[in-house]
């Protein structure tokens, strides 16, 4: 039987707790709400590290107010999934102490960000990149792990981990599916029976686009294509696709080695967002 993950609360014992560890540290930063995509994170992080610790914070910096207040939040349900995957820590502060009175610090990355604008999201992302840089500053890993489900989010805490000469590791994963290939995240937990039927259009969306590019079609009929397989499902409603250069996050051009499909679609009252990577030639 595993043993119960030690539960830290405090910024500064999570410090003292990393700093007396032997060995390496593998860190999962997480908004909670646990499934299987983060239970293959810690997998990942404790097979290939001494210690594995996940961070549970609802940040909410990232979040509108709704969107923070309706997320799922069940500490001890995602400890009980964290420590069977060999999670050793959780460090699950409270906002007050994230954010303590007087803070006032932000990243911008001008150049990515400027890149990002059609989402408008600017907001969410500085967002994450300031809860990551506090929690790599906290939890001190050797290495973190990351989903590839939010391309956008990664290439960003990438860049900025490299512009500070961030001592760590950053580790890429894959998306982890269903059968019906909808990408397993906290959301779908809030999906009504029937919008989770309709959920997995995204992914087969994704699909269809990446197959028009294989097939010699343009970015631009690719994007039509997508559009026109989410447009079959009454439930499902486009706010945002692309098809970029994975890169740059620039739009993909014609000839292009490698490219990027991505979605964010409303599934009844829920927002998901998907993507695929895939090379052209």
């Amino acid at each position: 039987m595993k043993r119960k993950p030690a539960i830290i609360r405090s910024p500064e014992a999570m410090g003292r707790w990393s700093a007396g560890l032997k060995g390496t540290l593998g860190f999962v930063p997480t908004l909670g709400a646990l499934h299987e995509g983060h239970v293959s994170l810690i997998k990942r992080a404790s097979r290939e590290n001494d210690v594995a610790v996940v961070s549970v914070f609802v940040n909410p910096l990232q979040f509108t107010p709704e969107g923070f207040r309706k997320y799922p939040r069940n500490l001890a349900a995602d400890a009980k999934l964290a420590a069977a995957a060999g999670a050793s820590a959780i460090f699950a502060p409270s906002a007050e102490q994230m954010y303590p009175a007087g803070f006032q610090s932000h990243i911008v990355l001008p150049r990515l960000f400027a890149a990002l604008k059609r989402q408008n999201l600017e907001w969410h992302y500085r967002g994450v990149l300031q809860v990551v840089m506090k929690l790599l500053q906290i939890v001190l890993p050797d290495r973190v792990y990351f989903g590839l489900k939010d391309p956008h989010q990664l290439a960003l805490i990438e860049r900025m981990a490299a512009d500070f000469n961030l001592p760590v590791v950053i580790r890429r994963c894959s998306t982890v599916r269903g059968r019906d290939g909808l990408a397993r995240s906290s959301r779908n937990a809030l999906l009504t029976p029937g919008e989770r039927a309709a959920a997995p259009v995204i992914y087969r969306a994704l699909c269809a686009a990446k197959k028009a590019l294989h097939e010699g079609k343009t970015p631009a009929r690719a994007m039509r294509v997508l559009e026109k397989t989410l447009a079959a499902v009454p439930l499902a409603r486009l706010e945002y696709a692309e098809i970029i250069d994975p890169s740059t996050f620039l739009p993909a051009r014609r000839g292009a080695r490698e490219a990027l499909a991505y979605a964010a679609v409303w599934i009844g009252e829920k927002r998901l967002a998907d993507n695929i990577r895939f090379r052209l030639k």
